[in-house]
């Protein structure tokens, strides 16, 4: 019974930092404070996506990244972006991404909650019997 009370909790805490990251302001490009600060991005994960934009001009990198913005695919328009010289349209776009796959995320713990559930249920039938 504590596991399954531990794993909520943990399931609940996995949840709520989802759901902050995907509610959180992205920072404004035009906003004073940015211009005092350098920017910093971080790329995750490899370039597949990005092999369209490598060999194309920074406009051409740049109109297939908002396609692909606007086909939902927010990881191939963030590598765009960047080919593009857009750190701040690559950022939201990293972040959208991030928050998509968040979704896919939560379905899995939620079942694998699932699971917890059942083997706990199991090993509390089996330890009865004896």
């Amino acid at each position: 019974m504590r596991i399954v009370k531990q794993v909520k909790i943990l399931v609940g805490l996995a949840l709520l930092g989802a759901a902050s990251f995907a509610l959180a302001d992205a920072p404004q490009a035009d906003s004073p404070s940015s211009a005092a600060t350098p920017e910093t991005v971080v790329v995750v994960g490899t370039a597949q996506g990005a092999s369209n934009c490598n060999e194309v001009t920074a406009e051409r990198a740049r109109s297939l990244a908002d396609r692909a913005s606007q086909d939902g695919a927010y990881q191939r328009a963030g590598e765009c972006y960047l080919l593009a010289g857009e750190h701040a349209l690559a950022n939201q776009a990293f972040a959208r991404a991030s928050a998509q796959a968040s979704g896919d995320t939560t379905r899995r713990l939620a079942a694998n909650l699932n699971d917890v559930k059942a083997q706990a249920r199991q090993m509390k039938q089996a330890f009865q019997r004896r």
